[in-house]
Order: structure tokens, then sequence, then C-alpha cells
């Protein structure tokens, strides 16, 4: 599930700015914002269907007036959808008649975008890719230039933009005056194995030794991310133990086995990098219902990852050559052990991606996760709201169950209302099984345990349904909504109508 924000007070963005992991954003007109996409493409279709498209038809239609793009296999009409997208009309135009697919991974790895585009499909691509012209240079300035490799004893700290980067012994510590509110939730340590080539013999052959590459990223909520990488060093190994220390301000990391010292090591840092991926091991999966799995991952010993509650990742998944990326919020509360956390899988038949993880995803198999991506803080909403409306439909019960958690964890006592109220098609969508209970599945303790959870069958979100789970006082109130496209604008409309204005609303996109 990605974030979107509804004009929200709480996490308002300003007109021009960057999305939450680093893309430049601009101003978007009225009317062309995304609940208004929404509503424009709800069971239509804005492009006229062909049986395929072939690298001659798609490179034509390469203007603004008529901008088709390519997107993993299939052909998009995206003419409409250029004043809705929030990177502007020119970045998109990049791609126009050409393979977006690159700019795609690089910028919208974790973006819905089967059901962000599903009206204006095309038809198949059935070309040849390699025959298209590459996509045009970025139109907007940045500042994720890679700076080159500086030593820690270098006296200019021109590319740290602000940031210190400190030895100490047996580690390194990083600082920045910006950073007011770290906690263990900002901050991604890893060591990965990398070759160092050495030398190349009179024969050609390369010469290489293994090496551990350090990384940290620290990813401040409502500020820019921040990414720092030393050179490989052969005293580091991914077996190295290594301690993380994070004050407001701080992020502190000491192998107390290493005879490293970080100050011969160089280093180069980024602001908004991309976002990298981490291989994770499944070490259970169960089901919650006929058509959903729960897919538990180990963090292993040589990263320290930790998500926000509300954040998401995007997840590489391998289908014959072709690698396809999907979103999917974590769920970190189903279990005591922070190193481990659950992706809740909604299985498809006719779809794309879901069949073949059913298929070929097994315990002890290693999958590729990225990142946690978003920059927002949900905790004030959490914590302070005297009401709080939890709307989902679908997978879109996954943001919930870690809020739900942390609003427990934060008021048990204080007389705050709670209502999670989960929208299912029939008695078989149903994912709060007691039996799931002893796989460790957060969301059937909370039901059990709970009265605040209410599971509604065969009926469609409306104000009247939620009127009877909604106080009528005036109270500080606010809700979250996951779901299906439909279901968000019908959510949105209805509390609309029961006094909840855009501030008071944050929808996750699902």
């Amino acid at each position: 599930m990605n974030n979107l924000t509804v004009n929200n007070s709480l996490f308002a963005k300003p007109a021009i700015g960057r999305s939450e992991y680093g893309r430049v954003k601009v101003a978007l007109a009225p009317g062309k914002g995304f609940m208004d996409w929404l509503r424009l493409t709800q069971n239509k279709a804005l492009a006229k269907r062909v049986a395929s498209v072939d690298h001659v038809e798609l490179s034509k239609h390469d203007k603004k007036e008529d901008c088709w793009v390519h997107l993993f296999g299939i052909v998009y009409d995206v003419t409409q959808y250029l004043e809705f997208h929030p990177g502007g009309i020119p970045e998109l135009l990049r791609a126009a008649g050409r393979d977006a697919t690159p700019l795609f991974n690089q910028y919208h790895a974790w973006v819905n975008y089967e059901s962000m585009l599903k009206a204006c499909i095309v038809g198949p691509f059935n070309g040849d890719l390699s025959k298209l012209k590459p996509c045009l240079p970025p139109t907007t300035s940045d500042d994720k230039k890679v700076p080159a490799s500086t030593s820690l004893f270098a006296s200019s700290s021109e590319n740290f933009y602000g940031s210190r980067i400190v030895p100490i012994d047996n580690g390194v510590y990083l600082e920045h005056d910006d950073w007011t509110d770290l906690t263990e939730q900002n901050v991604i340590v890893s060591i990965e194995e990398t070759n160092v080539k050495k030398a190349i013999t009179s024969t050609g052959e390369e010469i290489a030794e293994n090496a551990c590459k350090f990384r940290v990223l620290v990813h401040h909520f409502w500020k820019p991310a921040m990414e720092f990488e030393f050179d490989p060093s052969t005293l580091i190994s991914v077996s190295t133990n290594f301690k993380v220390s994070i004050s407001p301000s701080r992020v502190s990391i000491n192998f107390p086995e290493t005879t490293q010292n970080f100050g011969d090591l160089h280093f180069k840092v980024q602001r908004r990098p991309g976002v990298s991926y981490h291989k994770f091991q499944i070490s259970n999966i169960f089901r919650i219902n006929y058509n959903t799995l729960v897919y538990r991952l180990e963090i292993p010993s040589n990263i320290f990852y930790r998500i926000p509650v509300g954040h998401h990742v995007s997840m590489k998944i391998r289908k014959g050559q072709a690698t396809l990326y999907r979103p999917y919020t974590p769920i970190m509360s189903n279990s005591n052990d922070k190193n481990q956390m659950d992706l809740m899988i909604k299985i498809y038949e006719d779809g794309i991606c879901t069949p073949s993880i059913e298929k070929n995803l097994k315990i002890g198999d290693f999958v590729e996760i990225s990142d946690p991506i978003g920059d927002k803080k949900f905790e004030e909403w959490i914590k302070n709201s005297e009401e709080l409306v939890l709307l989902a439909a679908g997978s879109g019960i996954t943001p919930m169950i870690d809020i739900l958690t942390m609003r427990l964890d934060f008021g048990k006592n204080n007389g705050n209302k709670t209502s999670l109220l989960i929208f299912n098609k029939t008695e078989n969508d149903v994912a709060t099984d007691e039996k799931t209970i002893e796989n460790g599945w957060k969301l059937a303790e909370l039901a059990r345990d709970q009265n605040m959870i209410k599971n509604i069958i065969g009926q469609r979100i409306s104000t009247e349904i939620l009127k009877e789970y909604i106080d009528k006082k005036d109270v500080l109130r606010k809700a979250f909504i996951c779901g299906p496209d439909g279901f968000i604008i019908t959510a949105k409309e209805s509390l609309e109508e029961l006094g909840l204005s855009s501030d008071d609303v944050h929808i996750f996109q699902g």
C-alpha cells in the first residue's frame, strides 16, 4: 500500500516539493489530484483497446496530445493522465512512445501502476524494445548527484550535505543538525558482500577478493533521506557483530570485534538516494483465508532494519526473464521479534504476479525487499485523536494492524474511541479466523480480544453504515482509509458527509 494524503494539514506538502523517496513533485491544477483521477477512471476505459502493439506503432505516439508508453509488457495511452502526474507533464513525456519501465523502476517501483492505469490499457506489446528510442533526460533539477568517494579525514564537508561523519573506536557516528527526532525506525544499517577487483593478469584475467560494503540509510520523518556508503573492507564480514545506538540527532555504529579503522575508509554521501533492496528469508507461510497468504520474513543479522508504522516497501518478483515490483505494507506487530516481519499477499487467479508468488515461493527461499518508503510520522494522529476511524477492504487491512496495535499501546485506559471496520464481500473473505492466532496473526487476536473490530459482510461502505460506528459528538476525529479505488472514493465521500474534512483523512493507496 502506498501513502497518499488528501490536502492534509498534518501531512501538508508544499506546492512544489518531493515525493516520499525524493522525486521532484509539482503543483497540480485544481481537479487534477489522485482522488479526481480515481473518479474519472472508475469503471471506465479511456483508451481504445487493440489486439497488440509493436515498436513501430508505439513510437508514433510520442506527443503531449497523443502519448503512449510501455510498462512491463503492456502499452498504455497516458494522454489523459499527463495532467494528473505528480512529477509533472514534462517528466512523463520523457517516456512518450518509448519503454517507460526503466524510469518506473527508478522512481515508482512501489506504485501499483496496474490499478492506477487500468483505464488506459491499449494492449499487449509484441515488438522489439531494443528498437525504441531511449527515454529523454530528466527535466527537473535534482541533488542526487553521487559525490566522489571521500576520506573521513578530508577537510571539506561540501559533499556531506551538512552531515558529520566521525570515526570512533571500532566504529563511526553520523550526525546532522537537521536530525532532531531520530528513532530506530528511521535507520537502516547493512553489511553486504561484494567483489573488489585487485589486478588484471597478463592473460586478461581479473583478480578479485571478497570484501564487504557497509551502508547506513537515515530516513528522518518529514526530511530528505540520506545514505552513507563506505568503500568495501576486507576486515568486515556479513557475520561481523555490530551495535547501533540512536539518539535524536546521532546514529552510532560500533563493531566491537573488528580491527578496521573507519578513519581509513573512503565513503560517499547521497541525499534522496534511490531505494536499495535486501534479501530476507521466508521462515513461515500460512493461510488466513481461501485466497490470502502471509509470508513471514526473517531479517538477517547483517542488516539492522526497522519500518515506521504506515510506511511500505517494494518487493522484487521474478517472473520468467522479467523482474516485476509490487508495493506491500509490512506488518511488524505480529511478532515480538524485531527481526521478523510479515507480508500479507492476496492471490488473484488472473493476476500478473501473485499466482507466481504462491506457486514458486517456499519456506527457506529468499525475497528482495526495498528500504522502507515514506516520510510521514503517523504517531500524533494515532496517539492523540479522541476518535480514530480505520476503514479497510481487501488487502487494505495491512497498514491498519500496526496502527491499531500502536493505538492500543498508547491509550489502553485513556477512554479514546477506536473503530476498525473491515468490509468483506463474503464470509470466506474474513481474515480474523481464530485458528490463525497460533501462527501469530495479530488481527485475529485483536478481533477476539477487542470489541473495536467489526467485520461487515456483503455490504458496500456508506454513510448510513458509518453512522452506526462514528460518534455524533464533536471530538478530535481522524480517519485512515485503505482498499480498492471504488472503496476509497465512497469512503472518503461518506466521511465528508459525516463532517470529516480532507484535513482529517489519510488514504493509503491500495
